[in-house]
């Protein structure tokens, strides 16, 4: 509406008093036009409210609806317990816990259909993980003693005694639902606090670890008939005679019928007590005698053993040796200082466990000659020369028809263990030494009697012919050794080198600087020739059924830059090559399979993107996975650097400046 006034707007102009009850008429005029408006947005918005409303509701019709015709409201109870059974993480991922975010929880609150059939499902509720936390406190308390540190350990023992009550209590409920079906048993826990040091300052904490770990043992051993996979990481402190977690080892055969799994690692808290007087006893005295008859059952199939080499002697472990088809073995020694090493098994006394185990599948040993502190390197320096061969006196071959995985973690020479060992399904071999190759580069001529030093080639030369992965870590050796073991090896599938070749391991080059080893991979790279209509690929090359290569490797000297490194345009040839001879244009009698994983690591900084450039050339990279690890670039050096803008003593000085002298 037009107003008389327009022309005095935002202006200093003052109307007359007869001009004021226009402007006011004016005013109201407007205000009555607000208050309509105002009505009709609030039937608007009242209308827009009922839409959203009926929105709201059709689309919730249409939801459970659509639910009703869902394909898994047509799935059988069996097969959609079985999807249930499925979501289940592995025990020892911390989502296997029991809280309220563990699958078998979700599920059951999902809708009265799946919290049913949950209930009914008792596999679901079959895995007990109890993880007690470690009670982290001050071994040693103020001196003179203050009431606030007892104070504080009675908090820390009320908090301890709350955790394992909820543990308690969760456990049962999972216990009570999984009915008599199998159980899977993980336990993680320790006897100690404060890292397992013992002083009179703890003894109290501890005495109330050892009640509520009593608790949760007992709740477990009263289940011991139904344990199906038992899986224990302890740390016990075995001289004492009220050690708790000691029981879960020390069942008979009888209690645990059906354990088919057992994997327990120990970790003896009887070498952390602090020395006060002279002349501690051997705290390895208990080991020594321990029975641990939980692993004794004869229905066990798979045993994993870390704990003190004492507790490992055949003549105590009585296991059912013929049942097994899987065995990790990993004993070691502890000394009264608490320091502790892998201790091996002799060549000897390997191939006597064995033969006991003829049923075997997979096997994991640490095998060689003495004890290595965890963190050494044995024979580390280039020109020191390995231990001799690790002799096998007179004995006859062990067949062992069903091993097809075998992994040796060893600290000497173990060639003669393979000459006695008959392995006809081998097909996985892992080899991680610590010896080093005695000899410095170059080897212009690698003879036949030095080849027989390496420690793979014995492996090599008595089972080759079935391996088809490899792993293995020799530092130092060199790449001809290598090549020539690899000659050996016609059906290698999958090869994974975890050691610097000796021709990388130069410590006369310049820190940070190494030579690449292209040439090994170039062994490797089939040469296609094509003419026409003609591919024919060159014989020679190494490991022609090659799938995966896992060549990124570093030394086991944090301090010494040495690794097995390429350059991009010999990894490109490599792969350029393995995909042309794989085409279906080549012939079948030397085409190769295709190469589906390459793992290296590069000399230089990126200059190309490998996979894109193998798209560019037309090859198909489905189900191709290659993982690159380039060196970090190397920062700019800064001649001139920026003075802070602030600087704390500076401050202090002109405060103290500014006082003096206002």
């Amino acid at each position: 509406m037009d107003s008389p006034f327009l022309k005095y707007l935002d202006l200093d102009y003052s109307p007359s008093d007869a001009e004021k009850p226009l402007i006011n008429a004016l005013i109201q005029q407007k205000l009555d036009a607000i208050c309509g408006i105002d009505k009709e947005i609030k039937d608007l918005e009242d209308s827009l409210a009922a839409l959203k409303a009926r929105r709201k509701a059709s689309k919730i019709f249409v939801r459970k609806h659509r639910a009703l015709v869902a394909p898994i409201k047509r799935l059988p109870p069996d097969i959609l317990s079985t999807v249930f059974l499925a979501c289940l993480p592995a025990i020892e991922r911390p989502e296997a816990s029991m809280t309220c975010n563990h699958p078998a929880v979700v599920i059951s609150h999902v809708c009265r259909h799946w919290r049913r059939l949950a209930f009914d499902t008792p596999l679901l509720w079959s895995r007990i993980r109890l993880v007690i936390p470690l009670v982290n406190c001050d071994p040693y308390p103020p001196f003179p003693p203050v009431n606030d540190e007892v104070d504080m350990n009675g908090e820390i023992t009320t908090l301890f005694d709350s955790v394992v009550q909820r543990l308690l209590d969760k456990a049962t409920i999972w216990l009570s639902r999984s009915k008599a079906c199998p159980l899977t048993v993980f336990m993680e826990a320790s006897e100690g606090a404060a890292g397992g040091f013992v002083t009179s300052h703890l003894r109290g904490v501890e005495g109330s670890i050892l009640i509520g770990l009593g608790k949760l043992v007992d709740l477990l051993l009263s289940e011991s008939k139904r344990w199906e996979n038992a899986r224990f990481k302890l740390s016990i402190n075995g001289n004492s005679p009220a050690s708790q977690l000691g029981r879960l080892l020390c069942l008979t055969p009888q209690d645990v019928p059906i354990l088919r799994k057992a994997s327990i690692v120990i970790n003896p808290l009887d070498t952390l007590e602090v020395p006060s007087l002279v002349g501690v006893s051997d705290p390895t005295t208990f080991w020594d005698g321990i029975r641990m008859g939980t692993v004794h059952g004869q229905a066990l199939q798979s045993l994993t053993l870390a704990c003190p080499k004492a507790a490992t002697k055949l003549k105590v472990l009585q296991v059912h040796w013929a049942g097994l088809t899987e065995l990790l073995l990993k004993p070691y020694m502890c000394t009264p200082s608490g320091r502790r090493g892998e201790a091996h098994l002799t060549a000897d006394e390997a191939l006597t466990l064995l033969r006991l185990c003829p049923n075997l599948k997979r096997c994991n040993l640490a095998i060689g000659g003495g004890t290595v502190p965890w963190g050494a390197a044995p024979h580390a320096q280039l020109g020191e020369t390995p231990p001799p061969v690790a002799p096998v006196y007179n004995k006859p071959v062990c067949r062992l028809p069903h091993l097809h995985s075998l992994i040796l973690r060893e600290d000497s020479r173990t060639d003669s263990l393979a000459a006695a060992l008959d392995l006809p399904s081998l097909r996985s071999f892992t080899q991680n030494s610590n010896i080093f190759w005695p000899r410095p580069p170059p080897y212009p001529d690698l003879e036949e009697s030095v080849l027989q030093e390496i420690p793979l080639v014995e492996w090599v030369l008595q089972f080759g012919h079935t391996i088809t992965s490899l792993d293995f870590k020799h530092t130092g050796v060199p790449q001809q050794a290598v090549e020539k073991c690899l000659e050996h090896l016609p059906n290698l599938m999958s090869l994974t080198i975890r050691s610097p070749f000796s021709e990388s391991w130069d410590s006369t080059l310049p820190w940070g600087v190494v030579s690449a080893c292209d040439p090994f991979l170039q062994k490797l790279t089939p040469k296609v020739i094509e003419d026409g209509q003609t591919v024919t690929v060159n014989p020679g090359f190494l490991c022609p059924k090659l799938e995966e290569l896992a060549l990124n490797s570093t030394s086991i000297f944090d301090a010494t830059p040495v690794q097995l490194l390429f350059n991009e345009a010999t990894v490109m040839e490599f792969l350029t090559g393995r995909a042309k001879a794989s085409l279906q244009t080549v012939p079948e009698v030397c085409r190769v399979p295709k190469v589906r994983y390459v793992n290296v690591a590069f000399v230089k900084p990126q200059t190309m993107d490998i996979g894109q450039e193998l798209s560019q050339k037309g090859f198909n990279l489905e189900g191709f996975v290659g993982e690159w690890v380039y060196p970090t670039p190397l920062r700019p050096r800064s001649y001139l650097q920026t003075p802070p803008t602030s600087d704390p003593t500076m401050d202090d000085f002109s405060v103290f400046s500014s006082y003096i002298y206002p």
